[in-house]
């Protein structure tokens, strides 16, 4: 069992022996994506959960048996009001993760199943709060090796889930190193306002710091999230094209992975800004495609003739939202099956 290993590794133990347990861990986690930006109000907890009920959709639709997990390594733990389980009787404000990742025993987690069909959470909260201070009695027990505690549980899951998402903290370092260490891929969503690029700049940073334990980490791409979705249309030619901060932003986000050297894209898909859409979803507990379908709210027109009371829900801008989620959710999956049979030839 790999917990049993992970456990006998101390501040003595030779370097080469925990770097090639490191390594085989790897097999095992090639589709573990990271959602990461150094900076809070990037959209990373939404992609996290729109990523992982639309994979989970694709899973049932073709009749997979395999399953999506979504681990929230945030103290924030807003992945329950995005997906409506902050009741459920196993949400423990990720008390058990943390448990699970400091003694690399996945038995000890409490991995709430079905919030979707195929799809299960790994809750996440204030308990998280904890880890940095409780991480740095673990490196001294069990020196750099330590780090290892989530790949490994991740690791001991592999073989039940297809897909494994992390939404990361942008602010908690520990919980960061973490999941960039189990990861496969990080996914970095990007705003337009300056800290958002700064925070995109400061992810190569983070390569370099969990290099000696995770050597396949690479970046899967960036994604404009919150911008208004602008066009002009010639009067003549009728041609329509995008316009505004986002097609500004994006020359920029160009520019700087190709100043870096990243073998990445940003991708296509822009998830535009809608903030009434993404109130709604969290305070219904759904996901914008869910939202989009609702017909148990009351119409505007309902409301007005005073025949309903209440708000009128956003449908019409959720199935628009959703959309773009889709277009992400089709990217993100094509480039990751195409790498792993590139890979495979």
């Amino acid at each position: 069992m790999l917990a049993a290993t992970f456990k006998e590794f101390t501040r003595t133990t030779p370097r080469e022996t925990w770097y090639s347990f490191a390594l085989s861990l790897r097999p095992r986690l090639t589709r573990v994506v990271a959602d990461f930006n150094g900076k809070g109000g990037q959209g990373k907890t939404s992609i996290t959960t729109h990523l992982g009920g639309l994979f989970a959709e694709g899973q049932v639709q073709q009749d997979l048996p395999g399953r999506v997990l979504v681990v929230d390594m945030d103290p924030q733990g807003n992945t329950k009001l995005d997906l409506g389980f902050g009741s459920h009787e196993l949400f423990d404000n990720g008390a058990s993760l943390v448990e699970a990742i400091l003694s690399g025993d996945a038995s000890k987690l409490k991995i709430i199943t079905d919030v979707r069909p195929q799809l299960d959470v790994i809750p996440g909260g204030k308990a998280l709060e904890t880890i940095g201070a409780k991480m740095v009695g673990e490196q001294m027990s069990r020196g750099r090796a330590a780090w290892l505690g989530l790949a490994v549980v991740l690791a001991d899951l592999s073989d039940r889930y297809d897909w494994i998402l992390i939404d990361c903290p942008p602010t908690f370092p520990d919980p960061q190193e973490l999941a960039l260490i189990a990861a496969r891929w990080v996914l970095v969503p990007v705003s337009f306002d300056e800290g958002s690029i700064q925070g995109l700049e400061g992810v190569s940073d983070k390569f370099i710091a969990t290099e000696d334990l995770n050597p396949d980490l690479e970046l899967l791409g960036a994604v404009l999230f919150g911008f208004e979705h602008k066009f002009y249309t010639d009067r003549k030619s009728k041609e329509k094209r995008p316009v505004g901060m986002w097609v500004e932003t994006r020359a920029e986000i160009e520019a700087l992975l190709q100043k870096s050297g990243a073998d990445a894209p940003l991708f296509n898909a822009v998830i535009r800004d809608a903030r009434p859409v993404a109130k709604a979803c969290r305070a219904r507990g759904q996901l914008a495609f869910e939202l989009a379908q609702v017909t148990d709210a009351p119409k505007w027109w309902e409301i007005a003739s005073g025949k309903k009371k209440g708000r009128a829900l956003p449908t019409s801008r959720a199935e628009l939202v959703g959309e773009d989620y889709e277009d992400l959710a089709v990217e993100v999956m094509q480039r990751i099956v195409s790498i792993e049979q590139e890979d495979a030839a």
